[in-house]
């Protein structure tokens, strides 16, 4: 076998391994010779290259970087490069073009052992994202909202840290996901849309949702049920099992609204007027989330579901998808808002009229089905 060599600006360069080491050497005529110190450096440069396959955006280290505003780059980077990987290609320029301008005003050098004194503030674990001028915060009201929580983990350092660290994860992809057009007044961000048009530019609980669904996948270990979005992360993620995840990424990042999300939807059931009342209900249902009152709407939307995911099987099990009704049922079931997700938000399970019949009738779609589920049919044997 002839030895590794390669030809770079003309010149032919052998490389040998040798104790676990990479030795460079180049030809003069047919002589074999050791590099100067400027050439080893050259070729190693080369030879050790991140053009090829990075997992870090050069293009997003340099825009941090020549925001002048910008503090505590190197921390947020580490967030950042994270964030990147999951935007759409086609909607990165305006991830990149808010990033050159954004301010941010972290609270890192928060002092623990002085939150601890105080017994009386609240649990509000918001962030703060300015569309407008392009300005995020992390208020003391944070931090001293995610360490009352933190006191009753048995860690509650590491709690804490890593709580404001999915609140800031939140906030980054508001920015990613925003813009604002200084010339009509007009901000976008997510699926929603200020001042709203229409009522289908109002999608606000869409866009907290999916925004939480998003950083809580960036920061893994954070409690779910401790989010102000909780309800609105349960019926996403089982919208998402109807359609999947990649729309829902482009709709967002693209501020494409609920369009392609319907579009989606029709493909299962044809019918326009279902899927708009779905995405109407869930943003009342967002608005309405802090009335103590009966009310109607959660479970009409987890019935609507319950119709598209019906009709999804029948679809998958005339195509003899098995596989992917199975992995429907694996996750669906810990999607659905039931009474005692309820309780443990401190919400009455009473006041949510129809959601114990969305309950029922998700058992009797999967009763409908078992048949064809894994533990009773040849599929994983």
């Amino acid at each position: 076998m002839e030895g590794n060599y390669f030809l770079y600006k003309g010149i032919k360069y052998e490389v040998i391994f040798e104790n676990a080491n990479l030795k460079l050497l180049k030809y003069i005529g047919n002589e074999v010779v050791s590099l100067s110190d400027s050439e080893e450096k050259e070729i190693r440069e080369l030879l050790n290259s991140d053009t090829g396959y990075i997992y870090n955006s050069e293009t997003l280290r340099q825009v941090v970087y020549s925001n002048q505003k910008l503090d505590n780059k190197e921390y947020l980077l580490t967030y950042l490069e994270w964030l990147e990987n999951i935007i759409p290609e086609d909607c990165k320029l305006n991830f990149y073009n808010n990033l050159k301008s954004l301010t941010a005003k972290l609270n890192l050098d928060v002092d623990l052992s002085k939150l601890s004194s105080s017994d009386s503030f609240k649990t509000e674990t918001s962030g703060s994202y300015n569309t407008r001028d392009n300005s995020l915060e992390m208020p003391l009201k944070t931090m001293l909202g995610v360490y009352n929580i933190s006191r009753i983990n048995s860690n509650p350092d590491e709690f804490f840290w890593r709580h404001y660290s999915q609140t800031l994860l939140h906030e980054l992809t508001h920015v990613a996901s925003s813009s604002y057009n200084a010339e009509t007044g007009v901000a976008l961000s997510g699926f929603d849309k200020y001042p709203p048009e229409r009522e289908t530019d109002k999608n606000r609980g869409l866009t907290e949702g999916f925004t939480e669904i998003i950083s809580m996948a960036g920061v893994p270990g954070t409690i779910e049920i401790s989010s102000g979005y909780y309800i609105e992360e349960c019926l996403i993620n089982q919208i998402i099992q109807l359609i999947g995840p990649q729309v829902f990424l482009k709709s967002y990042f693209g501020n494409k609204g609920t369009v392609l999300l319907e579009k989606e939807l029709r493909k299962i059931i044809d019918n326009e007027k279902l899927a708009f009342e779905l995405f109407r209900n869930i943003e009342l249902n967002y608005q309405i989330k802090d009335l103590n009152t009966n009310q109607s709407i959660l479970g009409n939307i987890q019935n609507i579901l319950l119709y598209y995911l019906d009709r999804k099987c029948e679809l998958l099990a005339a195509n003899n998808e098995i596989k992917e009704i199975n992995q429907i049922f694996d996750t669906y079931e810990l999607m659905l808002v039931t009474p005692e997700k309820l309780s443990m938000m401190q919400k009455n399970p009473d006041n949510y009229i129809g959601l114990k019949e969305s309950i029922a009738r998700f058992n009797s779609i999967k009763e409908k089905y078992s048949y064809l589920l894994s533990d009773k049919n040849e599929f994983n044997r």
